[in-house]
């Protein structure tokens, strides 16, 4: 059984224990007052309250599995107002109302699962909600750009503290679906769900989307080099400059040490940030991408460049995690032109490189 499973199980176990075990207690009660009128309602009254809470509990757990091994395939293009609106038609009257959606600039469509995002943003909602000062509002709204979001803002009850903790639990709490699966939902369609503090009275939710990429058609036809199909380097040649988007330092240490040696140039960048500044400043012919970064992930990274160099670039997906076909699929959306295991190396990138230059050369020639 896998270490992510029994974590799973352990944690439902524990959650279901606390839920139930407060019934051993009311039964021994019941028994010693020989099952007296007023302890047989209250008995009752716990057995209901622990059913209520071991069914949601169990609901919150299938859904936590769900996102851990099941792929998403339901992919499209959603207008950000249609998920805002079902995740609140899924709202409890009282949680709705408590909701304001501020007026969008416009409708921004996004590339997403149109189901499960609207379920995470109604867990978000209810979670915000359940946290924020009593009779206060909490604020919807949509952003466009290259990262499209929903922001969804609350004034925070002073018990409340928002912090990181809170995605690390499987545990739904107040809302239909734990923060952590609602994370791990938002990965898998490339985006994310982060949580900011704007001031000290208020906390920011973020869920952030893939933009949906022009068409090649829809390019000019006269756009020079930066429209043409990306080229790594000469055919059997190598690329000249190579940046490398990781945060951790040992990784790009061993990997620069190792293209140095294989004659490249290579660039550096700890985070999404880093990378934009690199490319303002001269365009890399590569940019191996991790995938996990902070603040912005590489796929949103990867949509970024796109949209400033165009096809100018060529974008490997450097990946820690298995290199399945969802993950391919969702690297391809973002604008990736292939993907590298991490554990691959340097020489496999080479490889990598030489081959996709032989393959443009080839085509070029048969054109």
């Amino acid at each position: 059984m896998p270490d992510g499973d029994r974590t799973l199980i352990r944690e439902l176990a524990h959650e279901l224990r606390d839920a139930l075990s407060p019934l051993a207690s009311a039964a021994d009660l019941a028994r010693l007052r020989h099952f007296d009128p007023e302890t047989s309602r209250l008995l009752a009254e716990k057995v209901e309250r622990a059913m209520r809470r071991a069914l949601k509990i169990l609901d919150a757990f299938v859904l936590a599995e769900e996102s851990e091994h099941t792929a998403l395939q339901a992919f499209q293009a959603v207008p950000l107002d249609e998920i805002v609106q079902a995740a609140c038609n899924q709202l409890a009257p009282e949680e709705a109302g408590r909701c304001r959606v501020l007026p969008a600039g416009q409708n921004t469509r996004v590339r997403a699962d149109a189901g499960w995002s609207a379920r995470v943003l109604t867990a978000v909602l209810q979670y915000a909600g359940g946290r924020a000062l009593r009779e206060s509002v909490v604020e919807v709204h949509t952003l466009a750009g290259v990262e499209p979001e929903i922001r969804v803002r609350a004034s925070l009850d002073p018990a409340s503290e928002p912090r990181e903790a809170w995605f690390t639990d499987y545990r739904a709490r107040n809302a239909r679906m734990a923060l952590r699966t609602a994370r791990r939902i938002m990965s898998l369609q490339g985006g994310g769900l982060d949580l900011v503090r704007p001031n000290d009275e208020e906390c920011e939710f973020i869920l952030r989307f893939c933009g949906l990429r022009a068409e090649p058609e829809a390019q000019s036809q006269d756009a020079g080099p930066r429209a043409r199909a990306p080229r790594p380097g000469a055919a059997g040649g190598a690329a000249q400059c190579i940046l490398i988007v990781d945060d951790s330092y040992e990784v790009r240490r061993a990997y620069r040490e190792a293209l140095v040696t294989l004659g490249y140039t290579v660039l550096e960048a700890a985070d999404a940030e880093q990378a934009l500044g690199e490319i303002a400043g001269t365009t890399p012919d590569v940019a191996l991408i991790d995938i996990h970064l902070p603040r912005m992930n590489g796929y949103r990274l990867a949509q970024a460049i796109r949209a400033r160099v165009g096809r100018g670039i060529y974008l490997v997906m450097l990946s820690g995690m298995a290199l399945d076909a969802v993950t391919r699929g969702l690297a391809q959306e973002a604008g990736f032109d292939d993907c590298l295991d991490k554990m691959a190396g340097p020489l496999a990138l080479r490889e990598l490189l030489v081959s996709s230059a032989e393959r443009n050369s080839l085509g070029n020639v048969e054109r």
